[in-house]
C-alpha cells in the first residue's frame, strides 16, 4: 500500500491569465504540482475536491486520477509504437503475436502504474466556503523504462521472440515514446 505524506500548504491555484475577455474559459489557472510530458517522462496531474476532513481520501483520489491519466497516455503511445513498428517489419509477423505483445505491454503498464508514487504534492488549496479543499498530486513514469519491460518481457517469450527483433522492437518503441507530449 502505499504511503503518502501531507505537506500541509493551503497554496491555492494561481491565477495565470485573466486578461482574455470574453474567454470562455474565464481565468486560466496554474495547477501547483503539475507534472509534464517530457522526452524521456510520462507525466500527470491529479485533482480531487472534497472536505478538508477527508484530504487522506483526496490524496489517494488524486493521485488515482494522476494516474490514470497517465495510464490512459502511455497505453496511446503503446499502441502507436506497435503499429509502427508491426509496419516497419511487414505483415508477416501475424496478428496473433502482434495481439499478444498489445496485451502483454497493457499489463505491464497497469503494474508500473499501480506502483506509481506522488513526485509532487500532494498539495491543498485553502479552505472554500463550503469547507472543501483541493488536493493536487504530481506523477511521472520514465518512458524508457516501460519500454524496456515491455521488451524484455517480448524476449523471454519464445514464440514473439522468433517473430520480433529485440534491438528494433526497443528501439521503434523508446522512438515513439519520446515522440509522444501531450500539448
Amino acid at each position: 500500500m502505499m504511503f503518502l505524506v501531507s505537506c500541509g500548504t493551503t497554496k491555492p491555484a494561481t491565477v495565470v491569465n485573466n486578461t482574455r475577455p470574453g474567454s470562455p474559459f474565464g481565468d486560466v489557472y496554474e495547477v501547483p504540482a503539475a507534472e509534464h510530458d517530457t522526452d524521456d517522462y510520462f507525466g500527470a496531474t491529479g485533482i480531487a475536491s472534497g472536505p478538508k476532513a477527508r484530504m487522506d481520501v483526496l490524496q489517494m483520489a488524486a493521485l488515482t486520477n494522476a494516474q490514470n491519466i497517465v495510464r490512459q497516455k502511455m497505453q496511446h503511445a503503446y499502441k502507436g509504437a506497435i503499429d509502427d513498428y508491426s509496419s516497419y517489419i511487414g505483415n508477416n509477423a501475424g496478428a496473433d503475436a502482434v495481439n499478444k505483445v498489445e496485451r502483454a505491454g497493457t499489463q505491464i503498464i497497469d503494474a508500473i502504474v499501480n506502483d506509481t508514487q506522488a513526485t509532487k504534492g500532494p498539495m491543498f488549496s485553502a479552505v472554500d466556503e463550503k469547507g472543501n479543499v483541493t488536493c493536487y498530486v504530481g506523477i511521472r513514469v520514465s518512458k524508457k523504462a516501460i519500454a524496456e519491460k515491455i521488451t524484455d518481457y517480448v524476449s523471454e517469450d519464445e514464440e514473439l521472440k522468433i517473430r520480433f527483433k529485440e534491438d528494433q522492437f526497443r528501439q521503434k518503441m523508446e522512438e515513439n515514446f519520446k515522440k509522444f507530449k501531450e500539448n
